[in-house]
C-alpha cells in the first residue's frame, strides 16, 4: 500500500514540476511517507526525520511527513519541530498542488489530516506519465481504501479511515488503459479486498475480479489483502477458471486460538478459517499460502500459542510475517492487561518463526523438477547473465536471462533450491523444423 501511495505521490509531484533528487543530500524537499502498524516503523521514521532536518533547513529546505503516521501524530511532529508540513493519507495524491502552494506562500496551513469525504482524494489516475522505474511492466491499482473491521490490535482504521470502494467502472478502464500501455501484470490493493462494494453497492469483489482477469492482454493479476471473514468460495472459483490469476493467496490468520482471534475482533474460528483453506484445496490444482501471525497477544497463554504452531504445521504455510505483538495506543486491545515480558515474547516468535523457516524450505523444495512459468522482474544480483523473476505461486527464481526479458513471461525447469530462492534452467519452445528436401540433380 505504501508502495502505491509513494508512486501516486511522486505522479502528482511530477506533474506539478518537480525534481526528483538522487539523493537525499542534494535535496530541498524531504517527504517522508510513513507508517504506522508498529511503533517501530514510527520510530524509524522519526529517526530520520531528525538525522536530515538541520542540513536540509540550512538550505531553507522542508521536510514532508506523510502517510499513517502523518494521521497519526503530525501536529505533534509539527510542534516539536520535526516536520514542516504533515499530509494524510487523504490529502497525499494532490502533494503536488498542496507543495506548490506552501512554497509560494499562499498556502499557511500546515496540516492536511481531514478525514471528512468530500475531502478524499481517489488514487485512481488514467494518466500514464509516470512509469514505475522498479518495475515498468506492473502497477499497483487500489480498489478500496481505508478498513471498516476494526481489529483490536489495528491502528489502520483510525489513520486510513472508513471503507471507500472505487467504481468499478472507473478501475476496469483504468486497467484497460494500463494494458494498451505495455502493463502486463496488476496488483489489486485494499486494506481488505474481499470487502470490496459492500459499502457502495457496486459488484463483490469475485465480479471485479472475474471482470480484470477477462482483459487479455494482463500476463499475470494479483490481489492483497484478504480478510478470512469475507474470503467467499466465488473468489477461488474464478482463481480457478482464470489462469492470469495468481496461484499466491495471503490469507492472513493472526492466531490458531478462537479465544484470542475473539479478543482480536477477527470475526472467524480457526475451524472456519481451516474450511476456507479446504476448498480452495478442492479446487486449485497448485496454489501458495502466505498469513500474517500475532504472538503475544495481550492474555495468550502457552497453550494458545501451542494452538497457533499446531495451526501452522497443519496448514504449511508457502511464507508467513510472523510478529510479537505490539501495543498501538489508541487501539481496543491497548487498554489489555499484558502478562508477558518482552523477552517471553520474543522466545515465542523465534520457535514460530524455526517452524515456518522448515515448512518453508520444505515447500520449496517439493519444487524441484516443476517447470514454472515466471515473469522476470531484474537482472539477479550476482550476474548479469542470470534474471531473478517469480513464479505464478510467487516463490523468487534465479535462472539464465537478459536485461532486455524483463517484464516477459518465461517458463523455466526448477533444479534446486538454494536457501529461499529456486534455481531453474530455460525451457525454450521451440516450433519443430520441417525436414528439408533436396533438390533433385539433373542428369
Amino acid at each position: 500500500m505504501n508502495k502505491s501511495d509513494s508512486e501516486i505521490m511522486r505522479f502528482s509531484l511530477d506533474k506539478a514540476g518537480f525534481i526528483s533528487s538522487d539523493t537525499e543530500e542534494k535535496a530541498d524537499i524531504l517527504i517522508f511517507n510513513t507508517c504506522s502498524v508498529r511503533q517501530h516503523a514510527e520510530e524509524r521514521a522519526i529517526a530520520r526525520m531528525n538525522a536530515m532536518r538541520k542540513t536540509v533547513r540550512r538550505r531553507g529546505g522542508s521536510i514532508i511527513c506523510a502517510g499513517c503516521m502523518a494521521q497519526r501524530i503530525g501536529t505533534e511532529l509539527l510542534a516539536n519541530g520535526i516536520a514542516d508540513l504533515a499530509i494524510g493519507p487523504y490529502q497525499s495524491p494532490r502533494i503536488g498542488d498542496i507543495l506548490t502552494k506552501y512554497i509560494g506562500g499562499d498556502e499557511e496551513n500546515s496540516v492536511y489530516l481531514s478525514q471528512q469525504r468530500e475531502d478524499f482524494e481517489e488514487r485512481i489516475y488514467h494518466e500514464l506519465a509516470f512509469r514505475s522505474e522498479e518495475q515498468p511492466w506492473h502497477k499497483w491499482v487500489t480498489i478500496t481504501h481505508g478498513c471498516d473491521n476494526f481489529c483490536s490490535y489495528c491502528i489502520v482504521p483510525f489513520v486510513r479511515g472508513q471503507l471507500i470502494s472505487f467504481p468499478s467502472s472507473r478501475i476496469i478502464d483504468y486497467i484497460k488503459v494500463l494494458s494498451e500501455n505495455d502493463i502486463t501484470e496488476i496488483t489489486l490493493l485494499g486494506q481488505n479486498v474481499n470487502q470490496y462494494g459492500t459499502d457502495s453497492g457496486d459488484i463483490p469483489f469475485y465480479r471485479l475480479l472475474e471482470k480484470v482477469a477477462q482483459i487479455d492482454s494482463l500476463i499475470r493479476i494479483n490481489f492483497i489483502a484478504s480478510h478470512p471473514k469475507d474470503f467467499i468460495p466465488e473468489i477461488v472459483e474464478v482463481i480457478r477458471d482464470h489462469q492470469n490469476i495468481s496461484r499466491s493467496i495471503h490469507l492472513p490468520l493472526q492466531s490458531g486460538s478462537n479465544r484470542i482471534l475473539s479478543l482480536m475482533n477477527r470475526k472467524y474460528t480457526l475451524e472456519q478459517y481451516l474450511s476456507i483453506i479446504n476448498h480452495i484445496e478442492n479446487l486449485l490444482s497448485e496454489y501458495a499460502l502466505s498469513t500474517d501471525i500475532i504472538v503475544g497477544f495481550p492474555g495468550e497463554t502457552e497453550e494458545e500459542f501451542q494452538q497457533t504452531l499446531k495451526a501452522v504445521e497443519q496448514i504449511r504455510f508457502d511464507d508467513a510475517f510472523m510478529y510479537a505483538y505490539s501495543p498501538r495506543e489508541g487501539t481496543a486491545a491497548y487498554a489489555l492487561e499484558e502478562f508477558l515480558t518482552r523477552d517471553e515474547k520474543i522466545d515465542r516468535l523465534n520457535r514460530l518463526i524455526a517452524l515456518q523457516r522448515r515448512i518453508s524450505a520444505e515447500k520449496l523444495h517439493s519444487r524441484k523438477d516443476h517447470t514454472e512459468e515466471i515473469i522476470i522482474e531484474r537482472l539477479s544480483k550476482k550476474s548479469s547473465h542470470e534474471v531473478m523473476g517469480r513464479t505464478f505461486l510467487n516463490h523468487p527464481v534465479i535462472t539464465p536471462g537478459r536485461e532486455d526479458e524483463i517484464g516477459e513471461k518465461i517458463p523455466v525447469k526448477i533444479r534446486e533450491v538454494r536457501g529461499s530462492t529456486l534455481i531453474g534452467t530455460r525451457e525454450y519452445h521451440h516450433s519443430p523444423v520441417p525436414p528439408v528436401t533436396p533438390t533433385p540433380t539433373a542428369k
